[in-house]
């Protein structure tokens, strides 16, 4: 059985067991869920074990980079690859005096600046020479700051061909390895192809309610059960905290949950919503398809999803969006809560006698 490392996020460890040694995270994000301090907290979170840590920086220059990181971690510990400065940066000699204003000694650790940016060759070459370097007895933390940045430099092939060289490559060096993107910065097929490779994707977005979201899309090694369920977070004192479904009770011995229920105990919250188990109705949505004589392929097509999709949602391996469901129960004639209520198992319709 494969180790286990913490993210530096509890909540999300004891959901999916922390992260396991080859492992490669891709994080869909949308913008003001803050990413960089789920990103903090996984390479500064103290392990049971000793990791080196190579960061890649699209988006960044490397002066921001330092400044947030160079009180955690010295010259051995922390290897940063500036793909900014001649990406992003076109070369403006304003990014370039990171390197002329700071003495050797004051760096707290290596900087490899990539110059020419115009293709990947050089920057494949390095990243290959440390992957080289940290092969042999060192646990590795990588971090790609940026697909979308890389997108932006050199297209969607390039950055798709080398991210399925370099994918498998760490999970089989056993390198821990995060790879956010921004969503709707990418094409269907370049978020499929990725998705399809890697072993972890957790998508972050921002709820109307000024609360943001996190929800697994995919969890190799993992339980079925854990994806598509939303978890809510608040960013607070430079701290990311996820939302309890429950409360502590006051001092009267009264709940107030987040979705806006109170009273004793759980008494006066709809049954589907008082314990913590995923919400499960394909069942029902299955139900409700056999009694209108309805194969999985017909109902698809009348709902426009695949009949894939269709018989994941039945199976509970996936939820419905919340306009997909409301459409399942607008095709059926049903109300929604309908979905959550079964009858008992041990109920059974009395039969008229014969008289």
């Amino acid at each position: 059985m494969k180790e286990s490392y913490s993210s530096g996020i509890p909540y999300l460890d004891n959901l999916m067991g922390g992260i396991l040694l080859g492992d490669n995270v891709v994080w869909a994000l949308e913008p003001g869920t803050y990413f960089d301090f789920f990103l903090e907290s996984f390479l500064t979170v103290k392990n049971n074990a000793h990791f080196k840590n190579i960061y890649v920086s699209f988006d960044f220059p490397p002066s921001k980079v330092y400044a947030r990181y160079k009180d955690y971690f010295n010259e051995d510990d922390f290897i940063l690859i500036d793909a900014f400065t001649f990406g992003k940066g076109k070369g403006d000699k304003f990014f370039q005096s990171f390197y002329t204003n700071m003495s050797t000694e004051s760096k707290q650790f290596r900087v490899h600046s990539i110059e020419d940016m115009n293709e990947p060759a050089e920057f494949i070459r390095v990243i290959s020479e440390l992957e080289e370097e940290f092969k042999e007895g060192n646990l590795c933390k990588y971090v790609f700051d940026s697909l979308t940045g890389m997108q932006e430099l050199w297209g969607e092939e390039e950055s798709l061909r080398f991210f399925t060289y370099t994918c498998p490559k760490l999970f089989e060096l056993k390198a821990l390895a995060y790879w956010p993107l921004a969503k709707d910065a990418h094409s269907k097929a370049f978020l499929a192809n990725i998705s399809n490779i890697t072993q972890l994707v957790i998508d972050l977005h921002f709820q109307e309610d000024s609360t943001c979201a996190a929800k697994f899309l995919k969890l190799d090694g993992r339980s079925s059960r854990l994806l598509n369920i939303v978890h809510h977070y608040n960013f607070h004192d430079n701290k990311i905290t996820f939302i309890e479904p429950y409360e502590k009770p006051d001092k009267e011995g009264f709940k107030a949950d987040r979705f806006g229920f109170h009273g004793r105990g759980q008494e006066g919250v709809p049954s589907f919503l008082r314990n913590r188990d995923p919400v499960k109705i394909g069942a029902r949505i299955l139900d409700f398809r056999k009694k209108e004589n309805l194969s999985q392929v017909e109902l698809a097509r009348m709902l426009n999803i695949t009949p894939s999709a269709l018989s994941q949602i039945e199976h509970d391996q996936s939820l419905p969006s919340l306009q997909l469901f409301v459409d399942i129960a607008r095709f059926f004639r049903k109300s929604l809560d309908s979905f959550f209520v079964t009858t008992p198992a041990s109920f059974k319709p009395e039969r008229s006698k014969k008289k």
